[in-house]
């Protein structure tokens, strides 16, 4: 029964398909955008992108555990999400969009 259970279990987390996140570096997030998304590898379980101040945007495949951790350095804004491209917009924009949500009401 374990062997069975071991067996099931692997095969769903196998079968199922890759997340998919922006990878690139850029300038800004447009110039980073325009380098597309990428299956990541079948460890990875969570999309991030990291702004610096003046220093461009980076975004890549990343794991729960590096973004439950909470890394933070001055100047550095990091995000993180679990679903297919959802590191399509960078920190900097989700701050700048909800200023604009909360003050258009």
């Amino acid at each position: 029964l374990k062997a069975v259970c071991a067996f099931v279990s692997l095969s769903l987390f196998c079968s199922g398909e890759a997340l998919h996140c922006y990878t690139c570096m850029g300038s800004n997030n447009e110039d980073c955008n325009r380098q597309g998304s990428k299956a990541c590898p079948s460890y990875s379980d969570a999309c991030a992108a990291v702004v610096g101040h003046d220093s461009g945007v980076i975004k890549y495949c990343s794991y729960k555990s590096f973004c439950s951790q909470g890394y933070r350095a001055p100047g550095v804004k990091v995000h993180c999400c679990y679903s297919d491209d959802c590191n399509v917009t960078s920190p900097a924009s989700l701050i700048f969009l909800n200023f604009v949500l909360i003050f258009s009401k």
